[in-house]
């Protein structure tokens, strides 16, 4: 049990060691980790991973000119509404309510185009991924060099006591046996017999 304790102890080690240096490789370059590792496994365009990467304004936002685009379509709806309710309900006025359920309808998705771009603007992700870097790189790759430095002294110390235990044990052994001869077993069972 002691042997199988020690090669667990030495293994965790070896591990702890293992996600030391791959932690370290990952730190050494996180941003050019998570392109090729997303590059790789999706189909995700890379000027898009650059933008939410970098978030600074030498890198354009890919999504600027669809959303452009769509901001001119809203507005242009909005506009067109106005003069179809200036122009159509003085003529057809059970047209009202419909009008106004389209206006409503509209307004709800300018709404959600709105938090649409925010979503899209990169200064929340690329903070949170900052964040996250930043606690792995430091704090988790403090974490672990403590745990594998303790984890160290552990196994070493666990490995002189295994070593020395036979030793010790011999030497135990030997003096219990040497200290209980038979005249003081016999002496002792007189004392305790005399007693009773």
């Amino acid at each position: 049990m002691s042997f199988f304790v020690l090669i667990l102890s030495w293994g965790s080690l070896g591990l702890e060691t293992a996600a030391a240096v791959g932690l370290s490789d990952f730190c050494s370059d996180p941003d050019g980790f998570v392109l090729n590792l997303t590059q790789a496994q999706t189909e995700l365009s890379p000027e898009i991973l650059q933008y939410y990467l970098a978030c600074s304004q030498d890198v354009p936002n890919p999504f600027q000119q669809r959303l452009t685009m769509s901001q001119r379509a809203l507005s242009s709806i909005h506009s067109q509404l106005h003069g179809l309710e200036r122009e159509a309900i003085p003529q057809f006025p059970a047209a009202e309510r419909n009008l106004v359920s389209v206006q409503g309808t509209l307004n709800t998705t300018e709404s959600n185009f709105h938090q649409l771009v925010a979503l899209l603007n990169c200064r929340g992700l690329h903070k949170d991924y900052v964040d996250a870097v930043k606690g792995l790189c430091y704090d988790g790759m403090e974490g672990l060099l403590f745990l594998l430095l303790f984890s160290l002294l552990s196994a070493l110390a666990f490995t002189t006591a295994v070593c020395s235990l036979p030793r010790a044990w011999e030497r135990f052994h030997s003096r219990w046996h040497l200290s209980r001869s038979p005249r003081q077993e016999s002496k002792r069972f007189v004392q305790w017999q005399s007693s009773i």
